[in-house]
């Protein structure tokens, strides 16, 4: 169980992505910090978005993090792609229902996650922040939400034991800014799982593109 549950956070961890990597996008300033409301919606906006990416693993007993990166891709209507570049090509992309992975030779493999129910809770907190659905996440995940105004920090503590047993929070980051005509953009800028244990992972992303549709191939991958 306990592995099942690691496995099941890693996942969650690349699904969870989904939602809160949509950004910018636009939102009616107000003057002052902005709310969880306000950024969810905001963030909610964008069809597809592409851009940089870092990523950190870390664990407890060792002093030097994990790095890899390359570009990631997300579409609203799909899912998201990340293509590692650094230190080993490979390719994942992630939708509701199941993972695909593909290696440096082109080799892919298809991991079907409708059978856990576990883990379609957690791809329906993803979805429903995706789509500022928060009633759906505040039912899925215990929230704690901190803004200024120029940035933003959510908590997410998930609620389901099985799932607690692996992940301990994820934490997502960004800024709030003044885009003119009294309107606000709101953008994420990291997104990091903190596995029990004290192991994390964190994404650092930039360069963002917005509105590039997905071409041939990478609409194969969700299929």
């Amino acid at each position: 169980m306990k592995k099942n549950a690691r496995l099941l956070a890693c996942n969650v961890f690349f699904i969870f992505a989904l939602a809160f990597f949509c950004a910018p996008c636009f939102a009616q300033a107000n003057g002052t910090e902005p709310t969880l409301e306000q950024v969810s919606a905001a963030l909610a906006k964008n069809k597809t978005i592409r851009g940089n990416f870092t990523l950190e693993r870390t664990a407890a007993n060792k002093s030097r993090a994990l790095k890899s990166s390359g570009e990631f891709v997300i579409a609203s209507d799909y899912g998201i792609i990340w293509k590692t570049e650094k230190p080993i090509k490979s390719v994942q992309a992630v939708a509701k229902d199941f993972t695909v992975t593909e290696t440096a030779s082109g080799k892919r493999t298809k991991i079907d996650s409708s059978q856990n129910p576990v883990y379609l809770q957690m791809a329906l907190l993803t979805s429903a922040l995706w789509s500022g659905d928060l009633s759906a996440v505040k039912a899925a995940a215990d929230l704690d939400f901190k803004s200024d105004k120029d940035s933003w920090t959510v908590e997410l503590f998930p609620k389901d034991q099985n799932v607690k047993m692996a992940l301990e929070k994820i934490v997502v980051a960004g800024t709030w800014s003044q885009a003119g005509a009294g309107q606000t953009i709101a953008a994420a800028t990291s997104l990091c799982m903190r596995l029990k244990g004290g192991n994390s992972a964190c994404y650092y992303m930039s360069g963002h593109k917005y509105d590039l549709p997905l071409v041939s191939v990478e609409r194969s991958y969700f299929d």
